[in-house]
């Protein structure tokens, strides 16, 4: 199969890229906000542009704002990298600023680059105002307004005349396992993402907040296609006063709910070990039918004697979950590969669909060791059990007396699952449901 042929949005800062983005991906994923600096990382996603054509649509972080350092560097070098993979390049300008030098710049670099530029006008509520940008030599701009979605039928229109012949293509990265890492801020996230590709990918610094939105990064690791997941630094809800930060916790909770196995790193130099928030962060990860490793990282940074203490906190706080746990450090690359290797066989545990016959003779063979307490001196009886759905796997269980499934004994199913299919880290799911009665309604 193909690739989607890359479509990539660039600009200045605050001219309504991201804005731009979700109108034309057709929803909400790269994170607004009137001030520059908020978009870091180059942030893809499939895109339908009608009539059967697709493309990969890659929003990147303000560019020409003539600095040249910290996060600033990384947005230009992150932008530049996506140019020269672009396919087309969409030069989004502000039409009610009209050109300033920083859009000149822009349209210098692009006039030498290989790929075509299709100059997009927004703000143009009032189409005239894209006139002032011939001046910029790149052609007919476009007048639209992305935030009204004024003008974007013909946009897309223009995007697909300009795309490569060889569209449609086969959208393939949804066939992929996505892994998403999740932790407290300066957990080492963007970090073990990078180390893992080889290559600074996502930005990384000892400044909280670094990683906004979450970014999906594809990989080719031992012949397997899988996609990892960036994810912001996660804290209490309670201390969310920007509302970056709380779009940015919303993008967390879709990534988990999307994906089919998390990654939640933990810094083992942290004398908290796994925190209130990290259990938080277990727990909805858990609840988004996400299969779980954790994690404790930048192990380099401390002697044996503390990554044991450590990992005896880790190992009690969450105590609540059944999952498997790993040590890393990405500076040296101890566990690395190993952990990788985990969280990949756990995302395909979490797709894992178990023959039917299987099922029910696991099942009975549960009860027959350890059948359900009697209630009320009545007994409890799980007749049959089917497979309903994955990511998790879902299991219909038809019993005699389903309200009375008492949940420690719901706990102990979901142990013995475990151990049965070699599944810790899955988390599986009992549906509890009445025997159907071939009388009723006779």
């Amino acid at each position: 199969m193909s690739a989607l042929p890359l479509v990539v949005i660039l600009g200045r800062p605050n001219v309504g890229k991201s804005t731009l983005f979700n109108r034309l991906v057709g929803r909400r994923e790269a994170i607004v906000a009137d001030r520059p600096g908020v978009t870091v990382d180059r942030l893809e996603r499939a895109c339908d542009l009608g009539e059967g054509v697709q493309c990969q649509l890659v929003d990147t972080g303000g560019i020409g704002a003539g600095e040249r350092e910290g996060l600033a560097a990384w947005i230009e070098r992150e932008a530049q990298a996506a140019l020269a993979l672009a396919d087309l390049v969409l030069f989004v300008v502000d039409a009610q600023a009209g050109p300033v030098p920083a859009d000149e710049e822009i349209a210098a670099r692009l006039r030498r680059a290989q790929a075509p530029v299709l100059l997009v006008a927004n703000k143009a509520e009032n189409p005239a105002l894209a006139h002032a940008f011939y001046a910029l030599g790149l052609g007919d701009p476009v007048p639209i307004s992305a935030l009204h979605g004024h003008g974007i039928a013909k946009l897309r229109a223009r995007i697909r005349a300009l795309l490569p012949a060889s569209t449609p293509h086969e959208r393939t990265q949804e066939e992929a396992p996505a892994i998403c890492v999740i932790g407290r801020p300066n957990a080492g996230k963007s970090t073990l993402i990078n180390a893992w590709l080889g290559a600074p990918r996502v930005a990384t610094s000892p400044m909280p907040g670094t990683t906004r939105d979450a970014v999906d990064v594809r990989m080719d690791w031992q012949g397997r296609s899988l996609i990892l997941v960036d994810t912001a630094g996660q804290r209490r809800r309670a201390r969310i006063r920007d509302e970056v930060e709380w779009a940015a916790h919303v993008r967390t909770e879709r990534a988990l709910a999307r994906a089919d196995a998390a990654v939640l790193l933990i810094d083992a130099a942290d004398e908290d070990g796994a925190a209130v928030q990290d259990v938080r962060l277990a727990r909805m990860a858990w609840e988004a039918g996400c299969a779980l490793v954790v994690a404790l990282s930048k192990i380099d940074a401390v002697d044996e004697e503390a990554r044991a203490r450590a990992r005896r906190r880790l190992m009690w706080r969450l105590r609540a979950f059944s999952v498997p746990f790993a040590e890393v450090s990405a500076k040296t690359g101890t566990g690395l590969h190993e952990l990788l290797a985990l969280a990949l066989a756990l995302a395909e545990k979490n797709r894992m669909r178990v023959p039917t016959g299987r099922l029910n003779r696991w099942l009975g063979e549960v009860q027959k060791a350890q059948p359900h307490p009697p209630i009320d001196g009545r007994p409890v009886r799980l007749k049959y059990a089917v497979q309903t759905d994955v990511r998790p796997p879902t299991f219909r269980v038809f019993a005699n007396r389903p309200a009375a499934v008492r949940p420690s004994y719901t706990r102990h199913l979901v142990r013995r699952f475990h151990e049965a299919f070699d599944a810790v880290g899955v988390p599986v799911r009992f549906v509890f449901t009445a025997t159907e009665n071939p009388y009723t309604g006779r």
